[in-house]
């Protein structure tokens, strides 16, 4: 295993080796050899300061904006972990050591990154949902910030020390059977692998809470579409429905800026598949706001473009900017950054259709001359787990669950046979990613109250 697997920039020929499954699985095994589980689960703390991380990355976003992120942010650690992907990106970068084995990871995968949405054929599925971050990286990285954010949600909901050691174990022992039943399936039944809302009520069905929680979002979700965004985010005015004007967080804008985003719209269309130029020929725009989301996404420039359809069918899309990584930036020189930047609406999209399987027909990237977006259908058939409303025994069976599934994503990578062969050679990895969970989370504490003195005016 050499270095040559480190990567600084998204390119997806990086997961197309020459090799076949056992060669690569023999990789895997020399790669634990030399950087051992034991190396990549230490930490060491880095010297930075995690407030003016922060204000450079804010310097960025709206300003209007950024005292309501805050409020989003500093809700609690683990908020403040959503809001704050660049820091621990860095830290993993200069605080620990990485496997450098390459799969296409979700850069993101905290436990509110998952989530229930629906196939081109209507079914509801559930998986990763969040793909901003998304790149090409060390698998482990996706991992370590599900257990991070599995351990502050764990303090939230009042679980003590042991029981929240024993879920963040089994949370870490689900990945590895995950890679175990992925390796297990060939290449068609794995690529065509997903589940819906029926296989997780089955595998719930002795859970009581979980059994409602399911049932409540299968009740719901299908209702979560086009038309209901248009029923509570429209009004009628002169004649002409349009978006409602909620100050700061839904905004219209300039009749230039208006015209920009419509022109990237066009260009969106462009960039999709025939079949789907040729559907949404069928509709037209009708208005366009920007709607701001999310908590680390909030901030950034969103738009919901409202379409009416040839028999009056509500369509509503989002258009959503696409930032370099937060792992691109950290390894980027600023011209590197700005020449790679007009590629970052293909990069979340592309990984999110490798990670994915099942993904939006509508999905597609565009871009204006100063920034670049990807568009997605808004809330449709969207919904998600609450976490921190679950009892221990239920949160512990979501935290397993979401793990198996990062695992299953992560093998869709050509190379993660080398996952497989690096477990193998692992020993106690349940234990070593938990000590490193718990560990981390007292660096988000240590900067969460950093970042809450700073709000406070007491620096």
């Amino acid at each position: 295993m050499t270095k040559s697997f480190v990567l600084k920039k998204f390119k997806v020929d990086k997961l197309r080796l020459n090799a076949d499954k056992n060669q690569l699985i023999e990789d895997g095994k020399k790669c634990a050899k030399e950087t051992p589980i034991d190396e990549i689960t230490q930490y060491h703390p880095v010297k930075r300061d995690a407030v003016e991380m922060i204000k450079t990355q804010e310097a960025t976003l709206i300003p209007e904006l950024l005292s309501l992120r805050h409020q989003r942010m500093m809700e609690n650690a683990f908020t403040f972990l959503r809001g704050t992907a660049g820091i621990m990106e860095y830290d993993i970068l200069h605080g620990s050591k990485e496997s450098h084995i390459p799969v296409m990871i979700c850069g993101d995968a905290h436990l509110n990154n998952f989530g229930f949405f629906a196939s081109p054929e209507r079914q509801l599925l559930f998986g990763l949902n969040d793909f901003d971050e998304t790149r090409v990286g060390s698998w482990e990285n996706d991992l370590k910030r599900l257990m991070v954010s599995a351990k502050l949600i764990s303090e939230i909901n009042g679980y003590d020390a042991e029981d929240t050691r024993k879920i963040l174990e089994k949370t870490a022992k689900s990945y590895e059977d995950g890679i175990e039943y992925a390796n297990n399936l060939n290449l068609l039944d794995r690529h065509y692998l997903s589940y819906n809302i029926k296989d997780l009520l089955e595998i719930a069905k002795d859970d009581e809470q979980m059994v409602k929680v399911l049932n409540k979002i299968a009740k719901k979700a299908p209702h979560q579409n086009s038309d209901k965004v248009v029923k509570k985010f429209t009004e009628e005015k002169d004649g002409k429905v349009q978006f409602k004007e909620n100050p700061p967080r839904a905004r219209r804008m300039s009749q230039k800026s208006y015209d920009k985003i419509l022109e990237a719209f066009e260009q969106y269309l462009k960039n999709l598949s025939p079949d789907m130029q040729v559907f949404l020929s069928n509709f037209k725009v009708t208005d366009i706001i920007r709607y701001s989301v999310g908590v680390g996404s909030f901030g950034t420039r969103c738009y919901l473009v409202l379409l009416k359809g040839k028999d009056d069918t509500n369509l509503v899309l989002q258009i959503k900017e696409a930032l370099p990584s937060k792992y691109d930036l950290l390894k980027l020189t600023v011209e590197e950054a700005e020449k790679q930047s007009f590629e970052e609406g293909k990069r979340v999209i592309t990984g999110q259709k490798i990670l994915q399987t099942f993904f939006d027909p509508f999905l597609g990237y565009t871009k204006t001359k100063e920034r670049n977006y990807y568009v997605r259908q808004f809330r449709d058939m969207k919904d998600s787990i609450d976490s921190t409303k679950l009892d221990k025994e239920s949160f512990a069976a979501y935290a397993r669950l979401c793990s198996f599934i990062l695992a299953v994503a992560h093998y869709q990578s050509p190379t993660a046979p080398m996952i497989y062969g690096y477990l193998k050679e692992s020993k106690k990895f349940s234990k070593k990613m938990a000590d490193w969970a718990e560990t981390y989370s007292k660096q988000v504490h240590e900067d969460y109250d950093a970042f809450a003195k700073y709000l406070r005016g007491e620096e």
